[in-house]
């Protein structure tokens, strides 16, 4: 039986010894120079391995490595056509393409030069092989080699795969120059699963960036965004949630819940001094006595001490940024294999039914908690429509739109809830003066809710999952 599998692949084990180097473009090549079209993909990939295939002319690879590095173990086993196209769909999302060209370096080196193609145009790589470590030491790199990045964990293979080529964040909010996309959306030119990882790699490096102060945002407001970011993250779990299992969906919606909790502080203290604000100008008129701007004035001390103390100590900020950033490295084992309808439907009619069902909660009972409640529904509906709306755009972003009126009213009303509880710490003169006002408010925001949200919810929820898959199907089988 060994013998019968011996003729079907050949098994090789090695200790790979490189170097890589990043060129800035493709170099001349000599005519002594060969080159051979590659795709490979993902079986699986972990911190310390992967399991890769390899499509390279004839050659058909499956690919074990161990370690990063200089020096990484390998084993390779030579696999017919038909196991290569078993085992091929395995690696759905997690695939590259690229041109290598083998050019001599003399002393019996060779550079194999990756010419990426696809997501990856305009990223060259050059990885030269030693027969020993002291060979490695001695070796002089010729100046079109470029920049070394041995061991920098961003240009191996599988984590271009996962995460797209680096060095290009600050393009990468329009995709250009090769940058990964951020934008929070599926695109048609992407798998389901790959467009997943990518969205939420996009919110987590957004969000830290903002508490890196890459931006020229002030510190609330770059506070305020990277918390947006990270309900846009947790939106997208949701929307994913029966795919990812309950258990790591528990999990990383936990983590980033309370990364969100260590940034809301001053953020929320901030909330109460605009609500107040808004109100004093939406009812001007009728305020009397100076109660209105004593309030004014201790919310604004209050939340100028919460600055100051997140200025001062960044603990809170750093154990947030901790926790994000562990959490990036875990997207890409997600395990997310689904590439169909299949994978979003159950997210995108939980967000719609849980919405309508909030929303007649709210109509029964409009306590606070209730409306609170709704809005979060509401939320999580607005950014998954924002997924995929380029599955009929027309339509989808007007839906999203809705929503999301439909989340600023309900958040003022909250906002207001808030700050009412903030006004029963007040004097005598500052809640009579103040409790009837933010009683109308509140109840001209429901009212605009509720009209807004009989549209938006206007479908049984059966109805809704028909109608979406039908533009789903259209959009991807187009």
């Amino acid at each position: 039986m060994v013998a019968d599998a011996a003729r079907h692949y050949a098994l090789s084990m090695a200790a790979e010894i490189e170097r890589k180097f990043l060129l800035p473009e493709p170099p001349h090549w000599p005519p002594s120079s060969s080159q051979i079209q590659i795709e490979q993909g993902y079986v699986a990939v972990g911190k310390e391995g992967e399991v890769r295939l390899r499509r390279a002319g004839e050659q058909r690879l499956l690919t074990v490595k161990h370690g990063e590095g200089e020096v990484r173990e390998e084993v390779e086993v030579d696999l017919d056509e038909g196991q290569f196209e078993a085992l091929w769909p395995l690696t759905e999302s997690r695939r590259l393409r690229k041109v290598r060209h083998l050019v001599p370096l003399g002393s019996g080196l060779d550079a194999e030069v990756d010419v990426y193609e696809d997501g990856l145009e305009g990223l060259v790589t050059a990885e030269v092989e030693f027969g020993s470590k002291a060979q490695s030491a001695d070796f002089q790199s010729p100046a079109w080699l470029g920049e070394e990045v041995t061991g920098d964990a961003r240009y191996a293979n599988r984590n271009l795969v996962l995460h797209g080529r680096p060095g290009c964040l600050a393009s990468a909010k329009t995709g250009s120059n090769g940058g990964v996309s951020r934008a929070y959306r599926l695109k048609t030119k992407e798998t389901p699963p790959a467009g997943m990882r990518r969205i939420a790699l996009g919110r987590v490096d957004s969000a830290m960036d903002r508490l890196a102060g890459d931006g020229d945002e002030d510190f609330a407001v770059a506070i305020h965004g990277s918390r947006k970011d990270l309900k846009k993250l947790r939106a997208l779990l949701r929307l994913i949630r029966k795919e990812l299992g309950e258990e790591l969906f528990q999990a990383e919606n936990r983590s980033y819940r309370d990364a969100g909790r260590l940034l809301a502080g001053s953020r929320d203290a901030e909330v109460r001094l605009e609500t107040l604000r808004a109100l004093r100008s939406r009812y001007g008129a009728e305020l009397t006595g100076d109660a209105a701007e004593r309030w004014e004035e201790a919310l604004e001390r209050k939340r100028n001490e919460m600055t100051a103390a997140a200025d001062e100590s960044t603990g809170e900020i750093e154990e947030a940024v901790q926790t994000i950033e562990a959490g990036r490295g875990r997207i890409s084992e997600w395990p997310l294999k689904t590439d169909s309808w299949k994978l979003v439907a159950p997210g995108l009619a939980t967000a719609y039914a849980k919405g309508r069902r909030a929303m007649k909660r709210t109509l029964t009972d409009p306590s606070a908690e209730n409306v609170h409640e709704w809005r979060k529904r509401a939320k999580d509906l607005w950014y998954q429509l924002r997924i995929v709306r380029e599955a009929w755009p027309g339509l989808l972003e007007a839906a999203a739109d809705q929503a999301h009126e439909l989340t600023d009213l309900l958040g003022d009303h909250h906002d207001l809830a808030v700050l009412r509880e903030d006004l029963a710490s007040r004097d005598g003169d500052t809640q009579k003066t103040f409790e009837p006002l933010m009683l109308r408010r509140q109840e001209e925001l429901l009212d605009s809710a509720l009209e807004l949200g009989r549209r938006l919810y206007a479908e049984k929820p059966k109805a809704f999952r028909r109608r979406l898959k039908r533009y789903w199907l259209a959009w991807r089988h187009a």
